[in-house]
C-alpha cells in the first residue's frame, strides 16, 4: 500500500474512533451521569493532559471496546468474579483499616461489579504501559512483572493461603514505605487542616475544596441519617451520641471519574469508652458501576446489593478485609449515597515516588500481589459468592501461565497504543466541542 493511501486509511480511522469517542462520553456523561456542561468541561479538562489521565477518565470506552471480546484463560460466565472495576495504577493509596492499622490497597470501590477477573488485570496492565512509557520504563518488563505475580499469587491463594494478608511498613517496598511514612506524620495534623474550635465546638475550616453545606441539605441529610446508622454492622456499632452530627460540608475538587458526584464531609462526636474525640465521615453518591452497562446483571445485585451504596461497601468489606466501622449508606431524594471514615492517611504512590525502573517493578509486585488477594477474598470467604473465585481463575491459567504473561502484555500494548491514538482523536474532538459551545 502507497504511503498515500495509507495516510488515508488513517484519517478516516482517527474519524471512525472521534465519532465512537463523541456518541460514547456524550451517551454516558449527559444522559447517564447528567453531567452539567460545567462538569463536563472539569472532566475533559483533566483527561487531556496526557493519555493515562484520559484512559483514568474512560472507563466506559474500555469496557464498551473489551465487554464482547472473548479472551483466553477466562472464567467460564457462570463464575463470575467480584472486581474492582477499575483498577489502575493510581487506584492504589494508603488509609487506616479500621482497627488503627496503616495499610497499602485498592482504595476506590465505586465501580465494583461482578465481571471476568481479566477485566482488572487488563485495565491494570494498560495503565502500566501507559504510566512506564510516560515516565521512560520499560513497559514490557513491568507488565510482564505484574501478570506473572498475579498468577502466581492467585495460585497460592487457590490453594489456601495467604489471604487475609495485609500490606504495610513490614511487607511492601521502598516507595510504598516512603508514603506510608508520609501519611503517619498526616494524622494530627489532619484535623487541625480540615477544622476549627469556635466557642469551644469544632466545625469545618471553609477552603476552596471545603464549604458550609445550605441549611437544607443539611436538614436533608440529618433527617437520613437512621438509616445510615441502621445500615451499620452490628459488631461494631457504638452508642448513639457517638454518631451525633456536629458539622456538614461539601467536598470539592473530585477525581476524574467522580466529578458530578455529591460528597460531602461530615464531622461526628466520635466519643466512646475509648475515645473522645471528633471523627471525620465521607458521605458521597454512588451511581450504577461502568461495568453494568455492559455486562449480564448478576442476582446479587437485583437483591441484596440493588443499593448502589451497600454495593460499594461489599466491595470495601470483602476485598480489603477492612474493619471500618463507619462503611453503611443511605438515600436522600432518591439518591444514593456510601458513608466510611475520611482517612487522615489516604495517600497513594504516584509517578514522583518512582526513582527508577526498579522502584517501578517493586512496587508493581506488590500490586500484582494485591490485585491477586482482592479476586481471592471477596468470594465465598466474604460471604458474597458461594464459591472461590481464586480456584477458578488459577484453573484457567492452569499449567500455561507463560501464555497467559504473553496474552496479557499483547492485549496491554496493542489497547494502550490505541488509547494514545484515542488521546490524539479526543483532543481534536474536544477542541470542535470547545468551538460549538463558546
Amino acid at each position: 500500500m502507497r504511503e498515500g493511501e495509507k495516510a488515508m486509511f488513517t484519517s478516516v480511522k482517527q474519524q471512525i474512533r472521534r465519532e465512537t469517542l463523541a456518541t460514547v462520553l456524550d451517551y454516558y456523561d449527559k444522559s447517564i451521569r447528567n453531567l452539567s456542561e460545567a462538569a463536563r468541561d472539569e472532566k475533559y479538562n483533566k483527561m487531556s493532559a496526557t493519555p493515562f489521565s484520559f484512559f483514568r477518565g474512560s472507563s466506559h470506552l474500555f469496557y464498551y471496546d473489551f465487554a464482547k471480546v472473548p479472551l483466553a484463560f477466562d472464567t467460564d460466565a457462570s463464575h463470575p468474579t467480584f472486581i474492582q472495576g477499575d483498577l489502575h495504577f493510581e487506584n492504589f493509596g494508603v488509609f487506616e483499616d479500621g482497627a488503627g492499622t496503616i495499610i497499602y490497597d485498592v482504595n476506590d470501590f465505586d465501580e465494583a461489579y461482578l465481571g471476568s477477573y481479566l477485566f482488572d488485570v487488563l485495565r491494570m496492565a494498560i495503565s502500566v504501559d501507559l504510566f512506564a512509557a510516560e515516565s521512560g520504563f520499560d513497559a514490557t518488563r513491568a507488565i510482564e512483572t505484574y501478570a506473572d505475580t498475579y498468577a502466581r499469587a492467585i495460585e497460592r491463594y487457590a490453594n489456601g493461603k495467604d489471604e487475609d494478608v495485609q500490606f504495610t511498613k513490614a511487607n511492601t517496598c521502598k516507595a510504598i514505605k516512603k508514603v506510608i511514612k508520609k501519611a503517619e506524620k498526616k494524622k494530627d495534623a489532619f484535623m487541625a487542616e480540615r477544622t476549627e474550635v469556635r466557642d469551644e465546638e469544632r466545625y469545618f475550616a471553609t477552603s476552596d475544596d471545603l464549604v458550609p453545606v445550605s441549611p437544607k441539605t443539611a436538614k436533608q441529610i440529618k433527617q437520613a441519617w437512621p438509616d445510615y446508622l441502621s445500615s451499620l454492622s452490628e459488631k461494631h456499632r457504638h452508642h448513639a451520641d457517638h454518631y451525633k452530627i456536629k458539622d456538614i460540608a461539601i467536598k470539592r475538587e473530585s477525581g476524574t471519574a467522580s466529578i458530578g458526584l455529591e460528597r460531602y464531609y461530615i464531622l461526628i462526636e466520635g466519643a466512646d469508652e475509648e475515645h473522645d474525640e471528633d471523627l471525620i465521615l465521607e458521605m458521597k453518591q454512588a451511581q450504577s458501576a461502568v461495568p453494568s452497562l455492559f455486562l449480564p446483571t448478576h442476582p446479587l445485585f437485583e437483591d441484596g446489593l440493588s443499593h448502589q451504596g451497600a454495593r460499594v461497601i461489599a466491595a470495601q468489606r470483602a476485598m480489603v478485609h477492612s474493619r471500618d466501622p463507619y462503611l453503611g449508606y443511605l438515600t436522600i431524594d432518591g439518591n444514593e449515597y456510601y458513608v466510611r471514615q475520611r482517612s487522615p492517611y489516604k495517600r497513594k504512590v504516584k509517578a514522583k515516588h518512582i526513582k527508577n525502573e526498579e522502584s517501578l517493578i517493586e512496587t508493581l509486585k506488590v500490586q500484582a500481589e494485591i490485585t491477586a488477594k482482592i479476586h481471592a477474598r471477596a468470594d465465598a470467604d466474604a460471604n458474597v459468592l458461594d464459591y472461590e473465585a481464586s480456584e477458578r481463575i488459577a484453573a484457567a491459567i492452569g499449567v500455561s501461565r507463560p501464555l497467559f504473561i504473553r496474552q496479557i502484555t499483547r492485549w496491554s500494548q496493542f489497547y494502550a497504543n490505541q488509547v494514545r491514538f484515542d488521546f490524539e482523536a479526543f483532543q481534536t474532538w474536544l477542541t470542535t466541542r470547545s468551538e460549538t459551545h463558546v
